[in-house]
């Protein structure tokens, strides 16, 4: 799965290696698989970051539909 993501750091401090998981389901609504990854990157207070073509690894064959959130992230300091 290669994705792109575009994440808003709300804070008014520094965040870096943000953790996102995505899960995956089939046409009939099951949850069938998962996947984390996390992001070593940056982003500064009150910024967006896009980060393009994510390679976020494997998803089961049968997933029509993938969920993705941020789970974690470190304060920068």
């Amino acid at each position: 799965m290669m994705a792109t993501f575009a994440v808003r750091n709300n804070n008014d401090f520094a965040v870096k290696d943000i953790t996102i998981k995505c899960t995956h389901s089939a046409n009939s609504g099951t949850i069938i698989d998962s996947n984390e990854r996390t992001i070593y990157e940056r982003i500064e207070p009150r910024k967006i970051r896009t980060f393009r073509d994510f390679n976020m690894g494997f998803i089961n064959s049968q997933a029509a539909r993938s969920r993705c959130e941020v789970t974690g992230v470190v304060p920068a300091g």
